[in-house]
């Protein structure tokens, strides 16, 4: 029962982000990629929020991992800083943000324990992100994680933009 609740509240907080957002939402997309300890192959969904300050981004975002004998969900509260001054078709970002994960644990099927936790885990962020000649970006992050979730993450993803994103 709890397992669900969690799942539940999570769901909603998470699913309601673009519409609390409101004018604030420049883009949304998918993210994909390999995680470590456990080692698992993640994907989720991500929305640049933007802040009102050119060089600082508010990015959720939500991710599922499978893999290792665990099913992982979680969502982070990351603030990329935005390098736009580099001379190059790429900007480079860094940042860092909180992440919650509800972790189930697959135990042997004679097991009658329940092994699911909810974990709270920092992240110190950086990547590099490509404008694509259609007009999305394209991004490659990679995540240290701080705490019992993952060890690091190497996610790629699109980001597909809203009609009120500031134009560069």
């Amino acid at each position: 029962m709890q397992r669900k609740l969690i799942l539940i509240l999570m769901a909603v907080a998470l699913g309601s982000a673009p519409a609390l957002a409101g004018d604030r939402l420049q883009g949304w997309g998918p993210r994909v990629g390999l995680a470590s300890d456990p080692d698992q192959a993640i994907g989720g969904v991500h929305w640049n929020l933007g802040t009102g300050h050119d060089q600082l981004r508010l990015a959720p975002n939500v991710q599922v991992g499978f893999g290792d004998d665990h099913t992982i969900l979680e969502g982070t509260v990351p603030v990329h800083w935005m390098f736009n001054k580099v001379e190059a078709d790429f900007t480079p970002y860094a940042g860092g943000g909180l992440a919650v994960a509800w972790i189930d644990r697959d135990l042997p099927p004679n097991s009658k324990a329940d092994d699911t936790e909810v974990e709270l885990a920092l992240k110190a962020i950086g990547g590099l992100e490509w404008r694509l000649s259609g007009g999305t970006d394209f991004f490659v992050e990679l995540n240290l994680e701080f705490g019992d979730i993952h060890d690091f993450q190497v996610v790629a993803g699109w980001t597909f933009h809203a009609g009120n994103r500031k134009k560069p």
